[in-house]
């Protein structure tokens, strides 16, 4: 009976985090910014994950323990893969940066084509005002298809 009473209890306990686990909440993750309605006109690849045509949320998500932003693509509340980012600076620095005219207000997300290696650069900006993580510039790449 105690045996059923604890096996119970740690169901319980695995069924309501699982979400939260899938979700990457339970797993350092914080998401930092969120942008819904992006229109992509053609496929996207990445690892395994094929990406029609069509609408997604961007979710920008940092992980605390390794220190790196990932891209969290969703299609009707679905995750649908998870892309590691590579961080760069900004060329200006310190007070510069303030009164850098390159440097959005708010979070900007900008997708940019490269044709000769069919490649595909999401560029995530976070701004001068952003509440958490200013002046960050971070690019995800991915491969693409007309």
């Amino acid at each position: 009976m105690v045996f059923k009473k604890i096996f119970t209890n740690i169901f319980l306990i695995v069924f309501l985090f699982c979400p939260v686990i899938a979700h990457g909440q339970g797993l350092g993750m914080t998401r930092v910014y969120k942008f819904k309605d992006v229109k992509i006109p053609f496929k996207m690849k990445y690892g395994n994950s094929i990406m029609e045509k069509g609408t997604y949320e961007f979710e920008i998500m940092f992980n605390r323990g390794q220190q790196v932003f990932y891209l969290k693509i969703i299609k009707k509340r679905k995750g649908i893969c998870l892309i590691p980012g590579d961080r760069k600076r900004y060329k200006s620095y310190g007070r510069e940066r303030v009164k850098d005219p390159n440097i959005p207000l708010k979070p900007a997300l900008n997708i940019r084509k490269v044709p000769e290696s069919k490649r595909l650069m999401i560029i995530f900006e976070a701004g001068k005002e952003a509440r958490m993580f200013r002046y960050v510039f971070v690019i995800f790449n991915l491969e693409y298809e007309e």
